[in-house]
């Protein structure tokens, strides 16, 4: 039997390594090949280093607030649950957590533990 760390760890490692990294991976490619990208062109082509810094953490911080949003739907309303089922074990989520929503921000949270696209800037 898991216990409540350990269940919320194995949500969050796939919260932040399917949603997180994926979409933050995005905007982590380098941006010589951005900009030529067509779809992309009029938005990277005169882009310097220190402005695609910038986009690259605003990109972040996008995300952050994104999760945090969804988290707070399970929070906020009774009538969404978020469940892990493993054999006889059915834990809701929320309950086992003290702000759920938080879970990916906090210090030493699941963005800061489990993403591989932010350990340059740790």
């Amino acid at each position: 039997m898991k216990t409540n760390k350990e269940i919320l760890d194995e949500f969050g490692k796939r919260l932040v390594n399917d949603v997180f990294d994926d979409s933050l991976g995005f905007i982590n490619n380098d941006l010589k090949d951005l900009k030529e990208t067509p779809e992309f062109k009029n938005l990277f082509e005169k882009m310097n280093d220190l402005e695609f810094t910038e986009m690259k953490l605003y990109t972040k911080e996008v995300l952050t607030g994104a999760l945090f949003k969804f988290l707070q739907i399970f929070e906020d309303n009774d009538e969404f649950k978020i469940y892990f089922t493993s054999k006889n074990q059915k834990v809701n989520l929320n309950e086992i957590s003290e702000m759920l929503k938080a879970e990916p921000i906090i210090e030493n949270g699941w963005i800061n533990r489990f993403s591989k696209e932010i350990d340059d800037e740790k």
